[in-house]
């Protein structure tokens, strides 16, 4: 048996109906949620969307993974020095 959405919604629809407060609460609840994790996701993506720009324009300095290695040993002993 294959539902369509169209009825899972129906049936859905009608079960809140019927529901008592607490479980229409957590369902408002659920729905909240994930309006906010998709709004979150979308707002991650215009952030790579437009870093990916930024980098494939030469906008932004690029390393290397040596480069990075270089640099958080670095900064690790002068963080080492600074504390001593």
């Amino acid at each position: 048996m294959n539902t369509s959405i169209t009825d899972i919604r129906k049936k859905a629809k009608k079960g809140i109906d019927r529901a008592d407060d607490t479980t229409v609460k957590m369902i408002l609840a659920m729905l909240e949620v994930q309006e906010k994790e998709t709004e979150e996701e979308t707002e991650f993506e215009k952030e790579m969307l437009r870093r990916f720009e930024d980098y494939e324009q030469g906008r932004i300095k690029t390393y290397t993974h040596d480069e990075l290695v270089a640099h958080a040993r670095n900064s690790f002993a002068e963080h080492q020095k600074s504390i001593k």
